[in-house]
């Protein structure tokens, strides 16, 4: 019989220790029953109670999900190449650009990505050992171990996604500007800010954190970084490929400036005569030496051109300029106080409806929370929802007890900002024209009193810096600035710069008159000595 010691028998002193089970009940070796829980025998099962059995797992290394050395770059390049079909996708479907759009900027994307190659050959693969981390200092090579420094890769940007777009419309002939481009960022309607999140996870989760960064701006997106993006793939285009980009469609851009502006067309053909006497072409330089100056920009080199033809024709001060006559588009007299109003109206046209308005929800900081409506805090969930949730996660249990709700591209009924935008523009522009009045006319009489009466673009005021312009000068200045994608600083400079041009071209045809003046009267006192001789 087979025994199991145990602990003390205890019933009737016994001490024994030793235990025998018999049908399915413990007994000592002495025959006392032991209490407890019966068991039943088994006789497949013989001699196997008690015993545990664990299936060992094997060991599984823990794979790295990163990628590094070339696999990395590749990824990177296809996650990037993805991004850019994302925001074609987006302008032709929400923006309305031709369908031909996404072929144009392939073509270019195609172009610059061959350059990539021999970059990515450059760098090194990573070691097949894994990196080890410790808090214990590390040996330091010396000079023969030494390898040398492998120069850092430069790897397309998120802003150049952007640029790639409008270089695919500009090419295309399209009446969109960089200003445009910007704003459709600042609004949301081309994917940019965190754009991470609509790229798949497990492309996602094997990019180096470096990558990452390169696709999550750090700062929001400002226009006239954009302009110096756009040339400075107009450069590498320029030098890699010898491809000459057309110059911008100024005919079109300049009538939707002046609109925006909301000053009278008669400034279109004072621009057009500027353009000529000036032989700008409103083209992107193949090539730039030394620092890259304002009047480079083709965009701004035309909105300068307006401000100086406004400038010739609706100056700022109140002095009394009299045209000759009443063709003159000069006879027409703005009111700047009452247009600054009216431009105002225009860009808080959503915030005085009790709204924050598309595109302004970005700017929003903590104290503009406490001072807003039930309205406005749905309009900024809402907006916070769709561009920083990410819907590929998985919901959590304690999310769950937050349901969210119709997020504002679900909501029927909402009315087109594009539309809104056109209805406000087209009353704005009305109402400026319709508050302009006329000038007195003193004909011109050619007697020697006719230089004595002032006439338009005379008096022209020059301002070198921000600090100076007048009170009615600076709401134009920074409304153009905004409108066209600089900073008020850079446009200032610019059209210092168209004027300096425009003064030397007077220099030289007054100089060219002079000369021709003095040439006349030498032949003619040549002619003179040549008679009295005869």
């Amino acid at each position: 019989m087979e025994y199991t010691t145990r602990g003390v028998c205890g019933q009737e002193g016994c001490r024994e220790r030793r235990y025998y089970l018999e049908n399915g009940l413990w007994f000592c070796r002495r025959g006392h029953q032991q209490e407890g829980r019966q068991v039943e025998e088994d006789p497949e099962d013989f001699g196997t109670q008690g015993r545990t059995s664990r299936v060992k797992k094997a060991a599984a290394e823990k794979a790295t999900k990163t990628f590094r050395g070339r696999q990395a770059y590749r990824l990177f390049l296809h996650v990037y190449q993805l991004i850019l079909w994302k925001q074609c996708y987006a302008l032709v479907n929400t923006r309305g650009f031709p369908d031909q759009f996404e072929h144009v900027v392939r073509d270019l994307w195609g172009l610059w990505l061959g350059t990539f190659e021999d970059q990515i050959k450059e760098q090194d693969e990573p070691d097949e050992q894994p990196e080890l981390f410790s808090s214990q200092p590390t040996q330091v090579d010396g000079p023969a171990d030494a390898k040398p420094r492998i120069r850092k890769a430069k790897w397309p940007r998120m802003i150049d996604s952007i640029s790639l777009c409008y270089l695919g419309a500009f090419l295309m002939r399209l009446p969109v500007s960089v200003g445009d481009f910007h704003l459709m960022v600042m609004r949301g309607d081309v994917p940019y800010l965190r754009v991470v999140r609509d790229i798949p996870r497990d492309m996602r989760d094997n990019l180096p954190p470096e990558f990452i960064s390169i696709l999550e701006p750090r700062r929001l997106l400002q226009a006239e970084e954009l302009h110096t993006a756009v040339g400075d793939l107009v450069l590498l285009y320029h030098s890699k490929f010898s491809m000459k980009f057309p110059s911008v469609n100024w005919p079109i851009l300049l009538y939707r400036y002046i609109k925006r502006l909301a000053i009278p067309i008669d400034v279109y053909p004072t621009v057009k005569k500027l353009q000529e006497l000036l032989g700008l072409v409103f083209e992107y330089p193949g090539t730039i030496i030394g620092r890259r100056k304002p009047l480079e920009l083709p965009e701004l080199q035309l909105m300068s051109l307006i401000v100086v033809a406004t400038k010739l024709l609706f100056p700022f001060d109140r002095k009394k300029r009299y045209p000759s006559t009443t063709k003159e588009p000069a006879v027409q007299v703005m009111d700047w106080n009452h247009w600054a109003e009216i431009q105002g109206r225009f860009d808080n046209r959503e915030t005085s409806r009790g709204k924050i308005g598309k595109g302004n929800e970005v700017n929003v900081t903590e104290k503009d929370v406490f001072e807003m409506t039930p309205a406005q805090l749905d309009e900024y969930m809402d907006w916070y929802e769709s561009s920083w949730l990410d819907a590929s996660k998985p919901p959590s249990r304690l999310a769950n007890l937050f349901p969210l709700g119709p997020s504002a591209r679900s909501r029927p009924g909402t009315p087109s900002v594009e539309i809104n935008e056109g209805e406000a523009l087209d009353a704005m522009v009305q109402i400026s024209t319709g508050q302009l009045k006329s000038k007195k006319v003193i004909p011109s009489k050619g007697s020697e009193s006719e230089s004595d009466t002032p006439r338009p673009g005379s008096s022209y005021a020059r301002f070198r810096t921000e600090s100076d312009l007048l009170d009615e000068a600076r709401p134009f200045y920074e409304t153009a600035a905004k409108v066209v994608g600089v900073s008020l600083s850079t446009l200032v400079r610019g059209v210092l710069q168209a004027e300096n041009k425009i003064t030397r071209w007077l220099a030289e045809q007054r100089k060219a008159e002079f000369l021709g003046e003095s040439l006349g009267m030498g032949r003619a006192r040549d002619s003179g000595d040549e008679m009295d001789v005869d």
